[in-house]
């Protein structure tokens, strides 16, 4: 599309309504999501696990967990679920090593920082919170990195999460939103946001 980062931001929008029948190719899908995993996280522990809605058979056997947001579902190209892992510190030698063997960390830094979880207790609502917040910075580079290769999107809160993790046969992991995406069969619309001096201040 060429356009600007700024045009992708400006332009985003939260779309309900989607052309039917227009199929992605899971290498644009893969593409869009090697783009958003640049998002940060907590010690760069990536807390996050997608589940990818697309096939037909698939929107039909995932179906029930959309009871709101219909049109959203039926006529999107795929929906995305975004799970966060409750223990996701668990994934902290396989990504050091990862980063070990690509010369990104040394060896030094990375068992510093595993003695450093060792000895660290965090409460699990702390956990949560952390992990949510990831979970927010993934989901907005998914939707913008989407924007850059010309689809659309739109965040979804309303959806059965509890069912959705029984549905998928995940353990120890939460749903935390699931997000839309296809190629806009009609505007968005377009919201004002409260003014910069209503929101911050500068010190």
């Amino acid at each position: 599309m060429n356009q600007t980062f700024k045009e992708i931001l400006l332009d985003r929008r939260s779309i309900r309504a989607y052309k039917p029948g227009i199929v992605i190719e899971d290498t644009l899908i893969e593409s869009i999501f090697k783009d958003a995993l640049r998002a940060p996280s907590a010690n760069n522990l990536q807390p996050w696990s997608f589940k990818i809605i697309k096939s037909p058979e698939a929107k039909t056997t995932y179906s029930h967990l959309f009871p709101w947001n219909r049109k959203q579902y039926e006529t999107s190209s795929f929906m995305v679920i975004l799970f966060v892992d409750k223990s996701f510190a668990k994934r902290a030698k396989a990504i050091y090593d990862m980063q070990v063997n690509a010369g990104t960390m040394t060896i030094e830094t990375r068992d510093k920082q595993l003695n450093a979880f060792k000895q660290t207790t965090m409460a699990d609502a702390d956990i949560m919170r952390t992990a949510y917040l990831d979970a927010g910075l993934v989901a907005m580079s998914l939707m913008l990195s989407a924007r850059s290769y010309g689809l659309d999107t739109c965040p979804i809160g309303g959806f059965l999460k509890r069912e959705s993790e029984q549905a998928f046969e995940v353990t120890d992991q939460e749903a935390v939103m699931a997000i839309s995406f296809g190629i806009k069969d009609e505007d968005g619309h377009q919201t004002l946001r409260l003014p910069f001096h209503d929101v911050a201040s500068i010190y």
